[in-house]
């Protein structure tokens, strides 16, 4: 099969030549996109057929060896394939990143056996059921992107095959294989729920739906780890918060999904709640999410988890959540990645590319490393790249009638790109390429009528609720939003640790006391009025993969 990366052309190309082409010093995704692309290229074993190598072994606050894992099977496989397919949204592939995912998919299908399942070559049986669940992930996420035919027959056998893996009640279903002395963990299994639910969207195809449905009603009604209230009772590994919220994230899909015999207002009103109890015991408000219930670092997976799960109950109305998005990706998400490794006066040129641009597995708020003896886990990546792609996906939505600008990010869709100032700057410039009418999100430190627009002629600007509504938009004249940004140092209580942080607007520009060994958010404090600028080309590319 032929594969197509990218549509010819550049919808938005010509909008600006009367403008100059200058984009801010800020935010742009695609920066440590790059980073964390180039660390999954190099976390491949060539002497290993491209196994990836799951994890980092840490010593003393060091990193001192790459280290193959039982995970590097369907978990790390699944993940890296996912992780490059999502990066061609955002950023076309070089060459080798290209070769590196044609490579990671044979290895990949390489693992499964003739019972359709994904086999683990290190424990000699089928993989653990969570690492099943990424490796759906990767086959729905590799479907999406191409629709070859035969990678759908081989989802729906996966899905079969897990189906009869599972054990049938009478109005749900279980897999035994990843209970634990302290608990079920029925959180491990239910990570499938999501990409099943993705494939019955993408297909119609009924089982995929029928087997998602009856795994949501295992943790929801036949497990006692999660609370009415949402709290979520066990620790650990247990109470691991990356596969709690994804559960819930696939539940609340399915049920919206019309999976049979779930309750959407309920799931509903469940997930919330479940959402503000971690957000309320175990979230900052600058997107450190603890790794499991009581933990005290931050897996960037979670971060992640958390975004999706905001993003979800979006959709069911709790636009307020938007607030908080804009805060994770901005900060900690952000700052969970290992940029700048010469820090750390490594000496082997193989561990020193594989570190560059991971995500951290055990993060302190103000420093990676926080666990002098740990590991640096492949999983990470993948979370990081998720939670990029998510963001990306989701700054800008449109309708046929309207386009609506989520995050105060830089960020490009067919009909409109952005070009974020934030924090530096108070200043968001639009470039529409249609008529449509534009809805400016102002986070909640903002009021929206101490937004100043300029644009063209006849311009209409409303400003309503938590937004700036835009009519009368011509296509190719540029728009521009201006206002202050809030400014404030704040403390915070995480992890039983206190923390104070220097806002501006929705941005951590400091965060003291400094941390060790590896210190992060380093952030340079620039002048408001006079921001440092450097081109940017935020040409749009083929958008398919729609999570």
């Amino acid at each position: 099969m032929t594969r197509r990366t990218f549509l010819a052309g550049s919808v938005v190309a010509g909008i600006r030549e009367a403008v100059p082409d200058v984009r801010p010093a800020t935010l742009d995704l695609r920066d440590p996109l790059r980073k964390a692309i180039e660390c999954v290229v190099n976390r491949m074993d060539p002497a290993m057929n491209f196994q990836p190598w799951f994890a980092i072994d840490v010593i003393n606050g060091r990193p001192t060896k790459l280290r193959h894992d039982i995970w590097d099977f369907g978990d790390t496989s699944g993940r890296f394939l996912e992780a490059l397919i999502l990066a061609r949204q955002m950023l076309e592939p070089d060459r080798e990143a290209t070769i590196a995912e044609e490579r990671i998919r044979r290895f990949f299908n390489s693992l499964f056996d003739s019972s359709g399942l994904i086999h683990n070559p290190m424990l000699k049986q089928p993989d653990h059921m969570f690492a099943q669940g990424s490796a759906l992930y990767a086959l729905v996420t590799d479907f999406e992107q191409w629709r070859d035919p035969s990678v759908r027959v081989r989802i729906e056998n996966f899905i079969a095959a897990l189906n009869r893996a599972a054990k049938q009640e009478s109005d749900y279903l279980w897999f035994p294989q990843v209970a634990t002395q302290k608990g079920a963990c029925p959180h491990q299994a239910a990570y499938q729920i999501l990409p099943a639910v993705r494939f019955y969207e993408l297909t119609g195809y009924g089982p995929a739906l029928r087997f998602a449905a009856r795994l949501s009603r295992w943790p929801l009604y036949h497990d006692d780890t999660v609370l009415p209230n949402g709290a979520i009772t066990k620790t650990g590994w247990e109470g691991h918060l990356h596969a709690w919220m994804d559960t819930f994230s696939g539940i609340l899909r399915c049920s919206r999904a019309g999976g049979p015999n779930l309750n959407h207002q309920e799931i509903h009103e469940r997930t919330h709640r479940v959402f503000e109890w971690v957000k309320s015991t175990h979230t900052s408000p600058f997107g450190w999410v603890a790794d499991s219930v009581g933990a005290k670092t931050c897996e960037t997976d979670t971060i992640t988890s958390a975004i999706r799960l905001a993003l979800e109950l979006i959709k069911e109305g709790h636009t307020e959540y938007w607030n908080d998005i804009e805060c994770f990706v901005r900060n900690q998400l952000i700052e969970n990645q290992f940029v700048d490794v010469d820090r750390l006066e490594l000496t082997d040129p193989k561990l020193i590319r594989g570190l560059r641009g991971s995500f951290e597995s055990w993060a302190d708020p103000n420093t990676l490393l926080a666990v002098k003896n740990a590991d640096i886990e492949g999983c990470c990546i993948n979370g990081g790249i998720r939670g990029l792609f998510l963001a990306s996906q989701n700054a800008i939505q449109e309708t046929l009638e309207q386009t609506r600008v989520n995050l105060l990010i830089s960020a490009i869709a067919p009909s409109l790109e952005v070009a974020s100032y934030l924090p530096f700057e108070g200043r968001l410039d639009l470039y529409p390429s249609n008529s449509k009418h534009i809805r400016v999100r102002t986070p909640d430190w903002l009021d929206p009528r101490k937004v100043r627009v300029s644009g063209p002629s006849g311009l209409k600007t409303e400003r309503e609720g938590s937004g700036v509504q835009l009519a009368n938009v011509l296509p190719g004249v540029p728009i521009s939003l201006r206002f202050e940004q809030d400014s404030s140092e704040r403390q915070h209580l995480v992890a039983g640790r206190t923390y104070q942080a220097l806002w501006r607007g929705d941005t951590v520009l400091r965060l003291l006391p400094p941390g060790s060994p590896y210190p992060i958010f380093q952030r340079k404090i620039l002048n408001q009025s006079n921001p440092q600028s450097k081109p940017k080309d935020l040409s749009p590319i083929a958008q398919k993969v729609h999570w």
